[in-house]
């Protein structure tokens, strides 16, 4: 007696071996065909095997052995047909690894779709002469039927449209000769003019119509009118439950329209690419590919691979090649912090009270640099310090670059012999309660005008905390 592994173990192996199915339904698909060949089969596990150990290969060899996946109810049938054996899986094996894979995902066709809209009209029918009791179990089989064929179709199509946004690759592969080969380009882009019709003709087309609420069918009512039908007799029979859940899944429906609509844009926009933009479309799904490849091994059940490893993909590419050395882009954004809003009301009031103190600004005598009076310099000096006397101020960390701003644009005339001669009165005249320190850090400022540079040491405008508290007198 041979061994036989159980249905649990064999379907567990597949699901730990999951390239031999993989290839296997790519196989059926690209023979358009709903049963895999016998022969396919053992050729596929024995070449699969050859690179496991001795004890993996002999348990995938007998868990995939025909009899074993028959015994199992893995394969429901087998048909023998021109000399050769045909097997045919469960339905609900292959749907399971099709979603495992979103590039197995079937497009579907005019045809498939036209059969669920004819069976959903069926249900419509039988549901006009139904007695919409609970007692009746016509009626709830009827009910359980509508719910499971509404469900499959949102099933189907949201894997159609998953498979649809993965169309970027599949162009891609439709458009690799292009830039090898420029001298068929002419005869190449008419090829692919005529596949990519195809793909739009046979598969997004079709879907369109079929999620367009506004389509009119010459057989009768279309999708949405179907379900609207439906939702008006249960509504009418005050079966509530069952007509909210079905006006939910005609949203649902209807929200797929959209994303399939992109995908049909994307299409015409690939249409009408020259051979240098389809060399550089393709060169950017390559290398989206190979991060998506990376990305994939994050997504397994070690919880340690949580980062992309792409240290080899930096070094091959040269994309990112010095791009630690330069400085990430700096954003302004506001903060959380109370003392950051603090901070940024406190310069709008000191701002705010510059403007209003505008007609208090000294009227100060234009000064020329050669040939200056004593006189009118000095008095312009007096003026200026008895402004900074109003002037309020806070602790800064760069004094220089503060009283600039503060008193460029409001001192007429204003130039960098007037900020040295602030800066020297605030630093031997500080504010009350207030200190200046100098730090061996420099600095530079320009005055736009003349291009006129200032190199000066960073000061710092401090509270004062050197001064302590005096002691009380005692009597």
């Amino acid at each position: 007696m041979s061994k036989r592994f159980s249905t649990l173990d064999t379907t567990r192996l597949l699901f730990e071996h999951p390239k031999i199915l993989f290839r296997m339904i790519e196989r059926m698909d690209r023979n358009e065909a709903r049963f895999i060949r016998e022969s396919d089969l053992v050729a596929e596990v024995m070449d699969y095997t050859r690179g496991l150990g001795k004890a993996d290969r002999e348990r995938v060899r007998l868990a995939l052995n025909t009899d074993n996946l028959f015994r199992s109810g893995l394969i429901i049938d087998i048909i023998k047909a021109d000399g050769e054996r045909r097997l045919v899986f469960q339905d609900a094996l292959i749907n399971l690894m099709r979603a495992c894979n979103a590039s197995l995902y079937q497009e579907l066709t005019d045809a498939r779709l036209r059969g669920h809209l004819v069976t959903l009209r069926d249900v419509r029918n039988r549901l006009e002469t139904s007695s919409f009791s609970d007692a009746d179990p016509d009626y709830t089989e009827l009910r359980d039927d509508l719910n499971e064929r509404v469900s499959q179709l949102i099933g189907l199509l949201r894997q159609n449209v998953l498979r649809m946004q993965t169309i970027s690759a599949q162009l891609a592969d439709l458009s690799g000769d292009a830039s090898r080969a420029p001298e068929k380009y002419l005869e190449f882009r008419q090829n692919l003019f005529e596949q990519i019709v195809t793909l739009y003709e046979r598969h997004i087309k079709p879907t369109l119509v079929f999620l367009n609420p506004d389509t009119r069918l010459p057989d009768g009512s279309n999708l949405f009118e179907t379900l609207e039908a439906m939702v008006r007799l249960l509504e009418g029979h005050d079966d509530h439950s069952l007509a909210d859940q079905l006006f939910r899944s005609s949203i649902s429906l209807n929200a797929l329209y959209k994303p399939i609509q992109a995908v049909a844009q994307e299409v015409e926009h690939f249409l009408r690419k020259t051979r240098r933009g389809m060399a550089q479309y393709n060169a950017m799904e390559h290398f989206y590919g190979k991060l998506r490849a990376l990305k994939d091994d994050t997504e397994t059940l070690s919880l340690r691979r949580k980062w992309l490893e792409g240290g080899d993909f930096a070094r091959s590419t040269g994309f990112l090649v010095g791009l630690r050395a330069q400085q990430r882009p700096k954003h302004y954004a506001f903060g959380q912090s109370s003392s950051y809003y603090q901070l940024l009301f406190s310069e709008l009031e000191l701002r705010l009270s510059d403007l209003r103190r505008q007609y208090e600004v000294p009227v100060l005598q234009e000064v020329a640099g050669s040939g200056r009076e004593s006189r009118v310099d000095l008095q312009r000096i007096n003026q200026l310090y008895q402004w900074l006397e109003t002037l309020e101020l806070r602790p800064t960390a760069d004094l220089v670059r503060e009283l600039h701003g503060r008193l460029d644009g409001f001192i007429p005339g204003y130039r960098f012999a007037d900020l040295l001669a602030a800066l020297n009165r605030l630093v031997n005249s500080p504010p009350e309660g207030m200190q200046v320190t100098t730090t061996n850090r420099f600095r530079t400022l320009e005055q736009a005008p003349d291009c006129e540079q200032f190199v000066y040491r960073k000061r710092r405008l401090e509270t004062n905390t050197t001064d302590t508290e005096q002691e009380p007198d005692h009597a």
